[in-house]
C-alpha cells in the first residue's frame, strides 16, 4: 500500500514543487497519517539524465529520518517518486532501502502500489528473470514479469495484458502501477473487486499543467483551475515525449 507520483514533460522540469508547496504536498503522505498513511516504509525517486536512468533511495535501515532534499537537484524530462508502505499478501514485510521502490531493467523503471501473489506468480518467470530478482518485494516480481513477455513479444501493451491475465488469476489487491521507458509514461490502475472497500485507496489522477502532465496517487492541489482527472478501473493511461495522451482498457 503505497503512494505513486510521476511527471513526464517535453522538457526538463522538476518535481519540488509537488513534493514539498503543493496545498495537499506528497511529502505528507510519507509523514502524516492521511489516507492510509504514514506511507513511511522506504522512499525512492528515478528520473532520466542524458539517456540513463539514475535511481535514489531510503529505508529503515540506513537513515533515522529520512531526507527529500535529493528531490530539490533533480530535473527531468521523466520523473518518478515513490513512497512505500510495506505490505505484502505473502512472504516477509521488510523496511529496507533494497525494497523501496522504483525498481529498474535496462530501460524501464517502475513503482507500485497494491499487492499480488508472488510465490504463485514466481514460477512464471524464466530462471533468466528470477536470477534479475534484487529484492523480497511481489512488485518486482510484478514489474520482471511484464519485462519477460516484453522481451518475448518487443510489445509492451501485450507484455502488460499477458501479465496482467496472470496476476489477476490469484490473490491480489491493487496492481496500480507507474512505469516509463524513458520517452513514455504508464500508469495503471485496478483492484480486485473483492476489494472494494479500498477503491479509493487505489486510486490514480493525471493532471495537464504548464506543458507537462502529472500523475498521482491522490489530487495535489484543489484549486478549480486544477482539473485532476481519474484513471477509471482496468485503465492504463500512456502519456508520450510529446504529451499526447492514450487511454487503454486492459
Amino acid at each position: 500500500m503505497c503512494r505513486l507520483l510521476g511527471l513526464i514533460a517535453n522538457k526538463q522540469v522538476k518535481a519540488d514543487y509537488w513534493f514539498f508547496d503543493a496545498e495537499t504536498p506528497f511529502k505528507d503522505f510519507s509523514e502524516k497519517k492521511i489516507n492510509k498513511g504514514p506511507h513511511n516504509s522506504g522512499w525512492g525517486i528515478a528520473w532520466l539524465e542524458k539517456g540513463k536512468w539514475h535511481i535514489f533511495k531510503q529505508g529503515k535501515d540506513n537513515v533515522p529520518r529520512y531526507s527529500f532534499n535529493r528531490i530539490r537537484d533533480i530535473k527531468s524530462k521523466v520523473i518518478i517518486i515513490h513512497l512505500r508502505k510495506a505490505s505484502v499478501i505473502d512472504g516477509v514485510v521488510k523496511e529496507n532501502t533494497k525494497n523501496a521502490h522504483p525498481f529498474v531493467y535496462k530501460n524501464y523503471v517502475f513503482a507500485h502500489n497494491g499487492g499480488v501473489a508472488r510465490k504463485q506468480v514466481l514460477p512464471f518467470l524464466t530462471e533468466k528473470f528470477k536470477k534479475e530478482i534484487k529484492t523480497d518485494t511481489d512488485s518486482e516480481v510484478y514489474f520482471l514479469l511484464i519485462m519477460q513477455f516484453f522481451q518475448e513479444s518487443k510489445d509492451i501493451i501485450e507484455a502488460i495484458k499477458k501479465t496482467l491475465n496472470i496476476v489477476r488469476k490469484y490473490n491480489y489487491k491493487g496492481l496500480n502501477f507507474l512505469m516509463s521507458d524513458g520517452e513514455n509514461l504508464y500508469a495503471f490502475r485496478a483492484i480486485n473487486p473483492r476489494h472494494k472497500d479500498l477503491c479509493s485507496y487505489y486510486s490514480l489522477h493525471y493532471l495537464i499543467k504548464n506543458g507537462e502532465v502529472i500523475v498521482s496517487s491522490d489530487p495535489l492541489t484543489k484549486k478549480s483551475a486544477d482539473k485532476w482527472q481519474p484513471i477509471n478501473l482496468s485503465e492504463l493511461l500512456i502519456v508520450n515525449k510529446n504529451m499526447s495522451i492514450k487511454k487503454l482498457g486492459v
